[in-house]
């Protein structure tokens, strides 16, 4: 019996030009889907100017994307969460509820208010006709420190206390800052925090106190990110992977 045999040569290479096309094909799918992620964040971006007033640089700067590599090709775009942020309060819990709808998460001077006792869990608050605003409509970084010190609910009720000439005559200067209850001991004025710039201005609202609100979801990232896909996604590979091989050494 005669039993054929064969001998390939060339194996090693043959399997080395194969182990290259599909390192490169994973290298050029992750540079398709981190391009194609990166479109997603730019369209949100746009959104995020057009459907608010006067965004501020923080809520223009909280989305994040998160590239895909050749081992895992996923890419991610949301907004930074406790983990990526600087600040006290992380993009996430400010401007979720954006995203989502539902109850927004509470303020720092919120917090405040209700470890004092001035504010209901289920409460939240909004400048008033006395509140300075900054350039993007919100409270003045400024008067909100005044309405700590005033109020004395910041987390070293006496930090600020002083019964100096100096500190007297900066409140007649700001206005006196106090918190209303709501009864006849304070002329009935509704729940909130007043100031009394004195004559002829007299006392003017600087927080209102309002009921939880449910709010609207104002940017629908889910369809964002499926419309600009479809727009994308097929020259986003088609460039990525010539660009993949036309550099594979």
């Amino acid at each position: 019996m005669i039993v054929p045999s064969f001998k390939a040569l060339g194996l090693p290479s043959v399997y080395s030009s194969l182990k290259n096309i599909e390192k490169q094909s994973r290298f050029g799918i992750a540079r398709a889907i981190t391009k194609t992620a990166k479109a997603v964040e730019s369209e949100l971006k746009q959104e995020m100017r057009s459907k608010t007033d006067r965004p501020t640089p923080f809520f223009l700067k909280s989305t994040f994307v998160q590239p895909a590599t050749k081992q895992n090709l996923v890419a991610r775009v949301g907004l930074k969460d406790r983990l990526a942020s600087k600040n006290a309060f992380s993009a996430e819990e400010r401007f979720g509820h954006h995203f989502t709808g539902g109850a927004r998460s509470a303020k720092a001077l919120e917090l405040y208010l209700r470890r004092a006792g001035l504010l209901g869990r289920g409460e939240f608050i909004a400048p008033g006709a006395g509140a300075r605003l900054d350039a993007f409509g919100n409270m003045s970084r400024g008067q909100v420190q005044q309405i700590i010190s005033q109020l004395r609910i910041g987390l070293d009720p006496y930090a600020y206390a002083s019964n100096s000439n100096r500190s007297r005559r900066s409140v007649r200067l700001a206005g006196r800052i106090f918190w209303a209850r709501g009864n006849a001991r304070d002329g009935h004025l509704k729940r909130g925090a007043y100031i009394d710039m004195g004559p002829p201005i007299g006392i003017r609202p600087l927080l209102v106190v309002l009921s939880a609100t449910n709010y609207q979801r104002r940017f629908d990232l889910p369809q964002i990110a499926a419309t600009t896909i479809a727009k994308t996604w097929d020259e986003n590979l088609r460039r990525s992977l010539v660009d993949a091989f036309n550099s594979s050494k």
